[in-house]
């Protein structure tokens, strides 16, 4: 067999064994996002819960406040309260209340650990040397909290602050492997290594599409707190004890580690929907490169069957 057409049968002998790992790849991506897509909406549901105690028990408190200050009790007046008035001095008013000046932003950004997952993480990662750029035009002071390697090893290249990094999560994470990571990134605020903090990754919508996403989690800012949730918080009557500080100061810190868990687990989603996205565009080519290279071969074969004929009539033709 000529040298051309062995070539052709190992290199597509070699191209199918790379579309069976690909497949493979493809098949574990998929039941890797199945497992994540049915725990990030079991915790969604929990912590759509937690909000909404929240935001009851945080209003009762604030228009309870008003009406012992004589204060017109209207949502006007709720936007402009002072949480240290209401709350004291502590961890409710401090993960609630706005600093006065922020120096200094923290940004979580949650990348993978590894590739094969098509534009996921450079997505990211371009977004983020935006938002950056952003951030210093205001003359901001920028700390970055890296969850993925890949974005923590891009940004210590690029010299940029990484005040923490972990690239130990599981491919499907759960809520005592990512408490570590939550529980700095509250401590570090808490402590004034930033005044704000904001958690930047790419969020799952389907399989075939996902959008970069920057959410401020602390201060907390999405809670709702109005008249509205005050009369919610009476309808329903709670019987509480100690007493609301007490409840609010376990429940507050609980609150913003689940929705920075939530915002992990949705980025991990994604990340699988992605893999999975380019392992599926990574054996169509497979298949597309086995058939161009199969028509060579047959077309390598042709040729020389017809110098074989072309040999054997012309020494034929030389005999007579």
């Amino acid at each position: 067999m000529p040298a051309s057409l062995l070539a052709l049968k190992r290199k597509i002998a070699s191209v199918k064994q790379t579309g069976k790992i690909t497949e493979a790849m493809r098949m574990v991506s998929a039941s890797k996002l199945n497992q994540t897509e049915k725990r990030d909406k079991g915790y969604t549901i929990y912590n759509d819960h937690v909000r909404q105690t929240l935001s009851r028990l945080m209003s009762a408190e604030v228009v309870n406040h008003l009406h012992k200050a004589n204060v017109a009790i209207d949502n006007e007046s709720i936007s402009k309260i002072d949480y240290e008035n209401v709350f004291g001095l502590g961890i409710v008013s401090d993960m609630v209340q706005a600093r006065k000046k922020v120096n200094s932003t923290g940004y979580l950004v949650i990348t993978g650990d590894r590739g094969l997952v098509g534009s996921y993480n450079s997505a990211v990662i371009k977004n983020m040397m935006g938002l950056f750029e952003d951030s210093r035009a205001e003359h901001k002071d920028i700390k970055v909290l890296a969850v993925g390697s890949v974005g923590a090893d891009f940004f210590k290249k690029n010299n940029l602050n990484v005040v923490y990094e972990n690239d130990n999560i599981s491919d499907v994470p759960t809520f005592d492997e990512v408490l570590p990571i939550v529980s700095t990134a509250i401590k570090m605020y808490l402590n004034g290594v930033y005044d704000e903090l904001y958690v930047c990754y790419t969020h799952h919508i389907n399989s075939l599409s996902s959008a970069f996403r920057v959410e401020k989690m602390l201060p907390i800012v999405d809670i709702d707190i109005g008249v509205k949730e005050a009369e919610a918080h009476k309808d329903l009557e709670y019987d509480i004890e100690p007493n609301v500080n007490a409840v609010l100061t376990t429940l507050i810190p609980q609150y913003a580690r689940s929705t920075i868990y939530g915002a992990i687990l949705d980025a991990k989603t994604a990340e699988h929907a992605s893999s999975m996205t380019a392992m599926q565009s990574a054996t169509d080519n497979v298949d597309d490169l086995v058939s161009s290279l199969t028509t060579k071969l047959n077309r390598a074969r042709q040729a020389e069957i017809t110098t074989e004929i072309t040999e054997i009539v012309s020494g034929a033709n030389a005999l007579k």
